[in-house]
């Protein structure tokens, strides 16, 4: 018999528009950082990398942290929310002054030491970009944890958190098309680092508005902490639950494909499928929004990539809502262990096309690959919370504790770790080649083993996490008795 819905459609609406917040905070600065600061400003890509990594260390150190302390929060407003809300102001904040990083700093004399400027800008830019996930995690613990309760049934969880994909995917058309907004010199009346800063400030409003709107309109349905669960123990019994630890093994692995990708992704696009010269893009002007046309054009490389990626974020997010609604409905006839097995075999698939579909003479075929990918991750996506939420059951019939604040902590620190792992590596390969420097000009020897570590790593990367999931037993058969069995024992308490 299907159990009535815990949370309001409303209420779910409510929680899954936090997923633009949750994209915006965590794919704007990726999808930019190199395009903006490297080849715009000249900051070197191991600078980027090692902000980036430095950061993420940080902040999985710090998220175990903010998990404990919201689930141990009591307040008449409940354990998720007054973070939720207070978090989504400072991550604004901090996130606009990421991109007012000084162009030119000049060289300084500081208690008798010379101290260069290019030294003090790396430091601006790797000092907000760590304080930024590290205010992060203030407000996405306590959102996820928020979400992993708000659901009790096993299908009700796949739907709540297809929501959130959702609008986290529609808010990835924006994404993928930052870059050539920032170059629409007639809008920002400069460079493209003029636009990143106009374009940042947009994006920092809209962080704020949808971040703050699941602490205004959701409700908890665990309002208080049972008993107060002390940090360390909750963070070491977290590591003891072994279908955790098969799932964030997996998880592992397809962060450390995905974000591995990423920044090749951009100098594969700029300097080997895409090249200056005269090509047919769909001609639109932000002053005349509903009118579009085919128009032969002279672009430069770095234009067409910001094409190339407008266009591939289009047609990704549409195939991406068109998957996560697939999933939905195929996950009350099968298991969820069986779909996320099946998208990840789709996303290697993916990943080995681009050897193939990343053509200079045909450009336009280079959108497929990552749209290819993110079908198959889409399952990822939208079954991570679902997993989660299951064994938060489980956890509660082992230990009587929920800790969905916790889980969702560790789950961040494990994400967090593999990507700073990904930035120090593509850091040091990118360096390695001898790429540096606004606008380099990279060698056919440089261009493929690009080319070759895009398709190796992330292929290997998912074929562990295959590995993991096909061990992970939590079955939807299983996380039903467990269920009924956490319901006889509150009933048998209640009559106590």
């Amino acid at each position: 018999m299907e159990k009535k819905s815990s949370a309001s459609t409303f209420q779910k609406l409510s929680w899954g528009m936090g997923g633009l917040t949750e994209n915006l905070s965590m794919n704007v600065i990726p999808t930019l950082a190199y395009n903006i600061f490297q080849i715009g400003m000249g900051i070197s890509p191991f600078v980027i990398s090692l902000a980036m990594s430095a950061s993420k260390v940080v902040e999985a150190v710090s998220d175990p942290v903010f998990g404990s302390m919201s689930d141990n929060t009591h307040s008449r407003f409940g354990r998720r929310r007054p973070w939720i809300f207070f978090g989504a102001i400072i991550i604004s904040v901090v996130f606009i002054s990421i991109w007012f990083t000084p162009r030119h700093v000049n060289d300084i004399t500081l208690l008798g030491m010379h101290i260069a400027g290019s030294f003090l800008q790396a430091s601006y830019f790797i000092g907000t970009v760590s304080l930024f996930f590290i205010v992060f995690a203030i407000w996405q613990i306590p959102f996820s944890a928020l979400g992993l309760e708000l659901e009790e049934d096993y299908a009700e969880r796949t739907r709540l958190q297809t929501i959130k994909v959702i609008f986290s995917y529609v808010i990835g058309t924006a994404i993928g098309s930052l870059y050539l907004i920032t170059q629409m010199k007639d809008l920002w009346g400069g460079d493209e680092i003029t636009g990143a800063r106009g374009v940042g400030v947009i994006v920092g409003i809209a962080m704020l508005i949808f971040g703050i709107w699941p602490a205004i309109f959701c409700r908890e349905r665990f309002a208080t902490t049972h008993e107060k669960v002390p940090f360390w123990p909750s963070f070491i019994e977290t590591f003891k639950d072994k279908p955790f630890k098969l799932l964030m093994g997996a998880i592992f692995f397809v962060f450390v494909a995905l974000f591995f990708m990423l920044p090749l992704l951009n100098y594969i696009s700029m300097y080997y499928v895409c090249s200056d010269g005269v090509h047919n893009v769909i001609q639109w002007n932000w002053k005349s929004p509903f009118t579009f046309g085919l128009q032969e054009k002279f672009l430069t490389h770095k234009e067409l990539a910001g094409y190339l990626g407008a266009y591939g974020a289009v047609v990704q997010t549409t195939t991406q809502i068109l998957s996560v609604l697939a999933v939905n409905r195929v996950s009350k006839r099968f298991d969820k262990r069986t779909i996320l097995l099946t998208g990840l075999t789709v996303a290697i698939i993916g990943y080995a096309s681009s050897w193939f579909l990343f053509n200079p003479s045909l450009p336009y075929l280079s959108i497929l690959p990552p749209i290819i990918i993110n079908i198959g991750l889409c399952a990822c996506w939208v079954l991570i919370g679902s997993f989660t939420a299951d064994i938060c059951d489980y956890d509660e019939l082992r230990t009587g504790s929920r800790r969905e604040g916790m889980y969702s902590a560790v789950t961040g620190f494990l994400i967090k770790l593999s990507i700073a792992l990904v930035g120090v590596i593509t850091g040091w390969a990118l360096v390695s080649l001898g790429i540096g420097g606004s606008d380099p000009v990279l060698s056919e020897h440089q261009i493929f083993t690009l080319r070759y570590l895009y398709v190796l790593i992330p292929v290997v990367s998912m074929l562990i996490s295959v590995a993991f999931i096909w061990k992970y037993p939590l079955t939807k058969v299983k996380v039903v008795e467990i269920q009924k069995e956490l319901n006889d024992r509150k009933a048998l308490q209640a009559k106590a």
